[in-house]
């Protein structure tokens, strides 16, 4: 789980793996979680997550994903659970630079109703923030993505590394919505997503859990992947 930090912290880098294998081998990727050598366990319930994108106008942070720019950015507002009406989320800006990630995260005093238009919920949003992530939002303001999947969260005895599986993709296209579209889905290819996960510290160790998979590490953005169906679909 992310701790959310303050104005002015610098965030804790974290070493990232991720692996890929069909949706219909879900079974299978829990057997082999359950059988790893490392000993994972269940750290917490599965839950639902959801993000809503924003980018550029030109959409500047996809570009840099299909570039491959080792130095990147993310911005996306992000809740947990079933809600796809009244949410309570958290902005969420999610740093890059090649395997090292790091998120910084500002909670919202306001709850969000995705059933008004997108400058109403823009504007409360706006209106929640401290000066500097206010300039972060209005450069970065274009709604481009809906994505939601079913998270299930392991984590090594001594809770060292963290290893997560995503189910149940699903994308919406926002860009040319004026209210968020939660219906009309985007024809995405449904996969599973093993990330492994820990301070850089332990970067070596991260490799050996996932080198125990039966999979290959592959590079893997549900930005991208989904953004990408909605410029082909269009």
């Amino acid at each position: 789980m992310t701790t959310q930090r303050s104005e002015g912290h610098l965030p804790d880098l974290r070493y990232e793996l991720k692996l890929l294998c069909p949706a219909h081998m879900a079974a299978q990727t829990r057997m082999w979680v359950r059988h790893h050598p490392a000993g994972l366990r269940v750290a917490y319930p599965p839950r639902r997550v959801n993000s809503i994108y924003l980018d550029t106008p030109g959409l500047s942070m996809l570009t840099a994903n299909l570039d491959g720019l080792a130095v990147r950015s993310k911005l996306r507002l992000r809740w947990h659970g079933d809600a796809l009406t009244l949410i309570h989320p958290y902005l969420e800006l999610k740093h890059r630079n090649n395997l090292l990630g790091s998120k910084e995260q500002i909670p919202l005093s306001c709850d969000l109703d995705l059933s008004a238009r997108w400058t109403t919920i823009l504007g409360n949003v706006l209106a929640c923030l401290e000066p500097s992530w206010r300039l972060r939002l209005q450069s970065t303001n274009q709604p481009t993505l809906l994505n939601r999947y079913l998270r299930e969260y392991y984590v090594t005895n001594d809770g060292v590394v963290r290893v997560t599986l995503d189910t149940e993709q699903t994308a919406y296209d926002q860009r040319f919505c004026a209210r968020p579209n939660t219906r009309c889905r985007l024809p995405i290819q449904d996969v599973v997503v093993i990330e492994i996960k820990a301070d850089r510290s332990h970067a070596e160790r991260v490799q050996e859990i996932a080198n125990a998979f039966p999979i290959s590490r592959t590079r893997n953005s549900k930005y991208a992947k989904g953004m990408l169906a909605a410029l082909y679909s269009q």
